[in-house]
C-alpha cells in the first residue's frame, strides 16, 4: 500500500521566523531570519518536525497541504538530542485548523525498520516550489551516524530519494504506507551523490515516550556512562588476560554512580542480553551492525539495564541499573541547558564556556582541548567546579589597556578558585562593596582634616582605593585591574556597548 491523497494531507508546510542569542555577546540577539520545513499530523493534534526546523523561533506559520491558509503554532516539545520537536497549532486558530485537515488520517508509525532496498517516499516542501512535492527511491542502508556536535550518534536509515532544504520534518512511507522515519538530512560533500537519512520510527517513538504529558516536558536521551576501547588489538588482549572466545570492549572510565556494576578495566560483552563484538557493534537485524551505544541513547531515564561483563576471570552479570542524563560542565544546547548568562566585570566579558564556542574560528586550540578534556570529567569528578568560566572580551577602554587575552578560561579571582560565573559575580560585588567602604572612609577622613573644602564621596570619581582585582588565567599572565577604576569603566562600557544590565544569571528576575 502507498500513502493515499488523504495521508498527503497530514503533511504541511512550516514557515518559521527565528532570532537567537549570540553566545559570545549573550545580552543581545541576531537579526530576525526567516526559513522553512515540513512537517506532518500525528496522534493528539500534535505536528512532528524536525528539532532544528523550530530552533529558537519567534513565529511559526503551518500551512496544510491543499490549504490556501497559514495558521499560527508554537513548539510544544523540542529534543535537539536526537533532533525531533513537536508543534502545536495555536489556540485562537486551532478549531479552524483542525476542521480544514478533518479528513486526513493520522499517520502511523512503522513498527520495525525497513528492509534494504524497499521502496520509500518522502514527501515535504522543499526548495523549489511552495506545493507538496514527492520523491521516491529506496532504503540504501541502516546505520549509526555522528550527529552535528554535541548530539551523539545515532540510528538512522540512509535512502537515494531525494532530500533538500526544506524537506527536514517531513514524513518518509514505507512501502505499506507507515511512516518510517522522518526526513532529516543529507550528505552534502562534492565526493556524494544521493545520501539522504532519515530519523526511523523507533526513535521517534522513543522521543514521544520522553515528552511525558506536560507541554514543554522533555526529558534528554541517557548518557553512556562509561567510556571504553575496542578490544580487536592481541596486545591489548593478552594485557588484560581476555580469552579468544570473550568479545566486548574494554571499559576505560566508569561514571560514578554505576561504581559497583561497572568498573574499569571490565570487558563490556552484553547489554540487556545482546552480544557486543570486539569492535563496538552489535546485531541490529540479521547480518546487520550497529554501535552499541544506541541500546543505552534510544532507551529512557530511568530505564532498567542489564551489563555482562568479563572480570577477574570470570563472566559476570551485573544488578540492573537506572541510566541517567550526566551533564558535561560545558553545557550543550542554548536555551536547553544553558541559557545566556554572562557578567560585565569592569571592561571585560565572562560568560559560562560552552560547547558552541568550540566551534567558532576565534576559539584557540588550547581552549578546544580544555572543553575536550573537561568533558570527559563526570559530574561529582570536576573539582567541585559547576561551570568553567570564559573571559570572551576585552572590551577597549583605558581600564583594559594593552590587554589583549579574549578567549582565556579564567581559574581565579585574587586568588580563589573560580567554580561558578555566580561565584565570580558574588566576589566582583564583595570587592565592589570593599572599594565603597575605604572610599567613604577616605572621603570622611578627608573632611575632617580639611573641613572648609571636604572632598566628595563619590567612590566612582575617586583615582584608586587601593583594592585591585587579580583575574589567573589558564596557560597565560593574570590580568589585574584598579577595582575603583574597573567599577568606573563599567557604566561607560554598559552605555557604549547599549547593554541593559551589568549582568544576568539563571535565577535573576528579568526587568
Amino acid at each position: 500500500m502507498i500513502p493515499s491523497p488523504l495521508h498527503w494531507r497530514t503533511v504541511c508546510l512550516l514557515e518559521v521566523v527565528s532570532i537567537q542569542w549570540i553566545p559570545l555577546c549573550p545580552w543581545t540577539r541576531t537579526q530576525q531570519v526567516s526559513s522553512s520545513g515540513s512537517g506532518f499530523i500525528i496522534s493528539q493534534n500534535r505536528i512532528m518536525t524536525n528539532a532544528h526546523v523550530v530552533a529558537n523561533a519567534i513565529d511559526i506559520r503551518v500551512r496544510p497541504h491543499g490549504s490556501p491558509r497559514r495558521f499560527a503554532g508554537k513548539v510544544r516539545t523540542y529534543g535537539p538530542d536526537v533532533d525531533l520537536a513537536l508543534v502545536e497549532i495555536e489556540d485562537s486558530v486551532a478549531e479552524d485548523f483542525w476542521a480544514t485537515v478533518a479528513d486526513a488520517p493520522r499517520v502511523e508509525l512503522a513498527e520495525s525498520l525497513p528492509a534494504l532496498q524497499e521502496t520509500v517516499r518522502a514527501l515535504g516542501f522543499p526548495t523549489g516550489g511552495r506545493t507538496l512535492c514527492i520523491t521516491e527511491g529506496v532504503v540504501s542502508r541502516v546505520d549509526s551516524i555522528e550527529l552535528t556536535p554535541p548530539a551523539d550518534t545515532t540510528l538512522v536509515i540512509q535512502i537515494d530519494a531525494a532530500i533538500n532544504p526544506g524537506n527536514s520534518g517531513g514524513p518518509v512511507f514505507d512501502s505499506r504506507g507507515y511512516v518510517a522515519g522522518v526526513a532529516f538530512c543529507k550528505d552534502v560533500r562534492s565526493s556524494t551523490d544521493n545520501i539522504g537519512y532519515v530519523i526511523p520510527a523507533e526513535v521517534v517513538r522513543t522521543f514521544l515516550d520522553r515528552c511525558g504529558k506536560a507541554r514543554e516536558c522533555y526529558t534528554l536521551s541517557p548518557s553512556v556512562p562509561y567510556r571504553w576501547h575496542k578490544l580487536e588489538n592481541q596486545s591489548l588482549r593478552a594485557a588484560h588476560k581476555v580469552p579468544h572466545e570473550i568479545s566486548g570492549v574494554l571499559l576505560t572510565s566508569v561514571a560514578p554512580f554505576l561504581e559497583g556494576a561497572l568498573k574499569v578495566s571490565d570487558v563490556l560483552m552484553k547489554i540487556d542480553g545482546r552480544t557486543i563484538s570486539d569492535d563496538g557493534q552489535i546485531e541490529l537485524r540479521g547480518h546487520e551492525l550497529i554501535q552499541h551505544r544506541y541500546l543505552l541513547r534510544n532507551k529512557g531515564i530511568g530505564d532498567k539495564t542489564t551489563f555482562t561483563v568479563f572480570r577477574d576471570g570470570q563472566k559476570v552479570e551485573c544488578p540492573p541499573v537506572e541510566l541517567k542524563d550526566l551533564p558535561p560542565v560545558c553545557p550543550r544546547w542554548p536555551d536547553v541547558d544553558y541559557l545566556p548568562e554572562y557578567v560585565i566585570l569592569g571592561a571585560l566579558a565572562l560568560v559560562p564556556l560552552a560547547q558552541g564556542h568550540h566551534w567558532y574560528k576565534e576559539c584557540p586550540a588550547e581552549l578546544k582541548a580544555t572543553i575536550d578534556r573537561w568533558n570527559k570529567r563526570w559530574p561529582g569528578d570536576r573539582d567541585g567546579r559547576d561551570q568553567l568560566v570564559l573571559l570572551v572580551t576585552v572590551f577597549a577602554h583605558e581600564l583594559t589597556f594593552g590587554y589583549h587575552r579574549g578567549w582565556r578560561v579564567v581559574e581565579s579571582y585574587n586568588g580563589t578558585r573560580i567554580t561558578s560565573l555566580r561565584h565570580v559575580r558574588d566576589l566582583w560585588h564583595e570587592t565592589r562593596e570593599q572599594v565603597t567602604e575605604a572610599l567613604s572612609a577616605a572621603s570622611a577622613e578627608a573632611a575632617e582634616e580639611s573641613p572648609s573644602s571636604p572632598i566628595s564621596a563619590s567612590p566612582t570619581k575617586s583615582k584608586s582605593s587601593g583594592i585591585f582585582i587579580r583575574l589567573g588565567l589558564q596557560s597565560d599572565d593574570d590580568i589585574v585591574l584598579d577595582a575603583a577604576a574597573a567599577m568606573e569603566a563599567e557604566a561607560g562600557v554598559l552605555r557604549t556597548h547599549a547593554i541593559e544590565r551589568a549582568s544576568w544569571i539563571k535565577g535573576d528576575q528579568k526587568k
